[in-house]
């Protein structure tokens, strides 16, 4: 029997947890053929979980460095699963008895990480341990300023080019702005 878990309202993570644990129709086929079509069966249900870990974006990709023992023996715990790895994480350090660096080690995490995603957890809550959008946040050249001095520029000059404009903020403000930031902000405001 597998039933299947969605959290939240959205398909976040699909859970199949695996009840049967002996395989009743061991009279009809050998105990090999049994196995072998489990053995493909959960194969297909792994690469299912990764694609769906994958599409939700909280697939670890560092998944062959989880060596804690639950997450190794038991089909509950998912390693692939980055989000339970992390809580299990957190959870793993409040047992005292063990040095920080070892337990992160265990969950294929550093002592520095670790720190991180525990005050993240303390601010944020769960929503801290699904994986955020790394990089640049906001533009760096392109700030508030000169965003407003193109939309004024853009009113005073409502047929300038792009690379009049370009020229304007390194007349007026002394900045290089590439032509192609310039117009990623122009359609992002349309």
């Amino acid at each position: 029997m597998i039933i299947d878990i969605y959290v939240g309202e959205n398909i976040l993570t699909k859970y199949s947890i695996h009840l049967s644990i002996e395989p009743t129709n061991w009279g009809k086929a050998s105990k090999k053929e049994v196995f072998k079509e489990r053995k493909e069966s959960e194969c297909m249900d792994h690469q299912k979980k990764q694609d769906i870990l994958q599409a939700n974006g909280t697939f670890n990709k560092h998944y062959h460095t989880v060596k804690k023992i639950k997450f190794l023996e038991d089909d509950f715990y998912d390693p692939m699963d980055i989000i339970q790895v992390k809580y299990e994480m957190l959870r793993d350090a409040g047992d005292k008895g063990r040095s920080i660096t070892e337990i992160a080690k265990d969950f294929g995490f550093s002592r520095a990480a670790y720190y991180v995603i525990k005050e993240a957890f303390e601010q944020q809550g769960m929503t801290a341990l699904f994986p955020q959008k790394t990089g640049p946040k906001q533009p760096r050249k392109l700030t508030a300023e000169l965003q407003i001095f193109i939309d004024e520029y853009r009113k005073l000059h409502p047929n300038a080019k792009i690379l009049k404009i370009a020229d304007a903020i390194f007349d007026e403000k002394g900045i290089s702005i590439s032509r192609r930031t310039i117009e990623r902000y122009i359609n992002k405001k349309n």
